[in-house]
């Protein structure tokens, strides 16, 4: 079966390695490149089918897989403590790596730089769910990055897309709404297992919530699956190549 984009490995410094799919460039001299990076559990092949759609565009569609998806190389059992223990030196390496995979892109893509309308070339860095507390780092600790890194890259980045980020992801606590669901803590599951497919349930199901433009939260559907759910539709061969159940325990679900 034809695939509209290709498998590809960025190698970074310290040993790092980012795997993620590419659509390719576009036959244009001003396309915009969109960096997608996943949440927890799905990985990066969730957005392969964004590719297809790409050129037609004038995009360029790279689909990441985060450290310890896919094949990009898995934390160090220091690196875990760091984020586990909420040091700062973990989101400055996140910060470091991602704009490390932005200035490869650059000098070995032939990435073309940003318009002076900014509305061609250069990045739109995206963030999925928990995936933004990878892309947050990259804004929020620029110290992090060296100056000639920086440089490079900042002619470079058009826009920033939050695409529903958890409270965690932004550093809040979660709101106390009255009978909040969380997929984590249900005491009707008792196992792993049981945790990581109620997740999936959870966070792929289709809530018609209404209108809270005016503030108001009352009547938000706090059910833990609905009828409509994405994962439900899936075998079992299509659940294993999008969801990193591994990746998921290990990095991101709560002990």
């Amino acid at each position: 079966m034809f695939k509209p984009h290709s498998e590809c490995i960025a190698k970074l410094s310290n040993g790092v390695d980012i795997h993620y799919t590419d659509s390719g460039a576009p036959r244009s001299t001003n396309y915009v490149t969109l960096v997608i990076l996943h949440g927890s559990g799905f990985n990066g092949a969730v957005f392969n089918p964004l590719h297809e759609f790409a050129h037609r565009s004038n995009l360029r569609t790279i689909a990441w897989n985060r450290r310890g998806y896919g094949r990009s190389t898995d934390y160090t059992d220091g690196e875990l403590a760091d984020l586990r223990a909420g040091r700062q030196v973990h989101q400055d390496r996140l910060a470091f790596q991602l704009a490390e995979f932005l200035g490869h892109f650059i000098e070995t893509k032939d990435t073309p730089k940003l318009g002076s309308d900014r509305k061609t070339g250069g990045f739109i860095i995206v963030g999925w769910s928990f995936g933004n507390a990878t892309t947050l780092s990259l804004f929020a600790s620029p110290g992090a990055i060296p100056k000639p890194l920086y440089e490079l890259i900042e002619p470079y980045i058009m826009s920033f897309v939050l695409y529903d980020p958890p409270f965690a992801a932004l550093g809040y606590p979660s709101p106390d709404y009255e009978n909040l669901y969380d997929p984590w803590t249900d005491p009707t599951c008792l196992s792993p297992e049981q945790r990581f497919n109620n997740f999936q349930h959870w966070v792929s199901s289709y809530y018609k919530h209404p209108d809270i433009s005016s503030g108001s939260c009352s009547g938000l559907d706090f059910r833990k699956r609905t009828k409509m759910c994405t994962s439900n539709r899936w075998s079992e061969v299509q659940k294993a190549f999008h969801f990193d159940k591994m990746a998921l325990v290990r990095t991101e679900a709560p002990s």
